[in-house]
């Protein structure tokens, strides 16, 4: 009786001490990062609303009383969102497009909330974001998918350039983090998603590992992009859970260190 309980206890530590592990990494990762601005416009016509302590999306000017989404966030009510828009005296119909840099739930969940918006994700995410498949990253593994409900208007593609009035946004795949993760660039600002973060200490580092699907893709995407942007389009890059930095260097360093 007493070699099985040692057994049984065994069975029920090694699982809970995986988790507490777990929950410390993800705790000293975040806190890690460089905190979000709420508020904080890199350039004039980009506006940071903060939706949780580590949580951010983006609302970007387009056209007189027209704004385009970079992210939606996880509140489903999208209050934050809102406020932002009443305060400049609009409402949800001024969403014209919802830009998703992926298709993880803590990006696309106040979308009902602008049923007029053009959602957008590149195709590999589609079903992701519609809720048809699963992610394989760690955590992705332990949830199961579900529908979300959500449809995907427009299906991006690597390389386009897309306009909502005179708002042009150039698209660039950047695979690891989910299979169609994008990044985007408009008005000077890159828009990165869940693909990077920005860190206390200064520079940048990749996705994480719990929540992304291949590190290694992660990497060489983020190194890909690096080559393929060229530092006077760059004025700020922003991200989906940390704060903002300054110019293509971050990503430049990041992609020349081994």
């Amino acid at each position: 009786m007493k070699k099985f309980l040692k057994v049984m206890a065994v069975v029920v530590a090694v699982p809970v001490l995986a988790l507490v592990s777990l929950f410390c990494a993800v705790l000293l990762t975040f806190t890690s990062t460089a905190p979000i601005e709420d508020g904080f416009e890199p350039v004039p016509g980009v506006h940071t609303v903060q939706l949780r302590r580590f949580s951010a999306c983006y609302v970007v000017d387009s056209r007189p009383g027209k704004v385009v989404l970079v992210d939606s966030g996880m509140d489903p009510e999208a209050r934050a969102i809102l406020y932002e828009l009443v305060r400049r005296g609009l409402g949800s119909d001024a969403v014209e497009a919802v830009l998703l840099t992926h298709g993880h739930s803590a990006n696309l969940g106040g979308l009902e909330v602008f049923p007029r918006a053009v959602v957008c994700a590149l195709a590999p995410d589609v079903p992701l974001a519609e809720g048809k498949t699963g992610t394989a990253s760690p955590f992705g593994r332990l949830v199961k998918s579900r529908t979300t409900g959500i449809t995907i208007n427009r299906v991006l593609h690597d390389g386009e350039t897309i306009r909502f009035g005179k708002l042009a946004v150039r698209v660039y795949a950047i695979p690891g983090h989910t299979k169609g993760s994008a990044a985007y660039l408009a008005k000077g600002v890159l828009f990165m998603g869940d693909s990077a973060d920005s860190l206390k200490k200064g520079g940048i580092r990749g996705a994480k590992w719990w929540f992304s699907e291949s590190l290694k893709a992660n990497r060489e995407s983020l190194k890909a992009l690096a080559d393929r942007l060229k530092p006077a389009e760059v004025k700020s890059m922003v991200f989906s859970h940390s704060g903002a930095v300054m110019g293509l260097k971050p990503l430049q360093d990041f992609a020349a260190a081994k």
